[in-house]
């Protein structure tokens, strides 16, 4: 089995591979401008990938000050966790894009570079894409619960969550080891060695630990949560309050995404594995949507 799962990663490689050779030699497409009126925040921020500010309460409100501009020709982008362009991988370099993302499985990744970005991965008939959502405003992406309930203020966004030292390295990610990422290499236009990772995801109930996914301590699937029901009997003109507790089963049949059909913002997700059944919301600023089974920029 896990000779498979080599060669399904050396396979990967290979086309994602040649996805980056024909990427890096495109024009960098700049992101959507930020401001600091949004963000709310004080620090630093990329306007664009050539420019780096910081933002700054002032008494007219929240304003952004140009401090650095980045020589992009030379491969410098704007990196706002390093306070400074840089010409490593980041959310500007080519290989953090936005658009550049690889599906390697279906799921929910986190962004390597972009705290405040994650990825869900669907298929589309036979091929993998994916939806690119950004939290917002200061919020910031939480891969242990996959939802934007972090803020650009802890550490993930403070510290590279990544090491990649030498291509072949492999690694559980920090916050949820059921996610982990292989080490590759490439070079820039300078010759230089980069290292970069491409993420995957172990099965249900596995986490990654020492280049093999291992099962999870396995969780019982009749796990229940119980409520009370409160119903009124009337006898002989008195009446009475009898409280009754119920259990809402936890398990479910269909695995994968289906909607919440009473709230557009959240959805159920169903384990292939265990059967569990989790109920999540989309972040801010998104909603479900059962067409593209995942949460989509915009309005209900």
């Amino acid at each position: 089995m896990w000779s498979l799962f080599l060669i399904t990663l050396l396979f990967s490689n290979q086309v994602f591979s040649a996805r980056m050779l024909s990427s890096s030699s495109q024009r960098i497409t700049t992101r959507e401008t930020k401001s600091c009126e949004s963000r709310q925040t004080p620090g630093p921020i990329c306007e664009s990938c050539e420019l780096l500010s910081t933002c700054v309460n002032h008494s007219s409100g929240w304003v952004n000050i140009p401090v650095e501009s980045c020589d992009t020709q030379n491969g410098f982008y704007c990196n706002a966790r390093l306070s400074m362009c840089s010409n490593i991988t980041g959310p500007c370099h080519p290989f953090g894009s936005q658009n550049n993302f690889p599906c390697t499985t279906q799921g929910i990744f986190p962004d390597p570079y972009d705290c405040q970005k994650f990825h869900m991965c669907y298929f589309v008939e036979s091929a993998l894409v994916a939806a690119n959502v950004e939290c917002g405003g200061d919020k910031a992406f939480n891969a242990a619960t996959g939802q934007c309930s972090l803020t650009i203020q802890d550490e993930i966004c403070q510290k590279e969550q990544f090491e990649c030292e030498k291509s072949g390295d492999a690694h559980a990610w920090p916050s949820n080891p059921n996610i982990f990422y292989i080490c590759k290499a490439t070079s820039n236009q300078n010759s230089e060695q980069l290292f970069y990772p491409t993420l995957y995801r172990c099965a249900d109930g596995e986490i990654f630990d020492g280049y093999y996914c291992r099962v999870m301590r396995p969780i019982e699937p009749t796990t229940t949560t119980t409520t009370t029901t409160t119903s009124t009997i009337s006898t002989s003109g008195v009446s009475t309050t009898v409280t009754t507790p119920s259990t809402l089963p936890r398990t479910c049949t269909n695995v994968g995404l289906t909607a919440d059909p009473d709230d557009c913002h959240k959805y159920f997700y169903c384990s292939a594995v265990n059967g569990e059944k989790r109920h999540m919301e989309c972040p801010r600023g998104t909603y479900y949507n059962p067409q593209l089974v995942s949460c989509t920029i915009g309005n209900c």
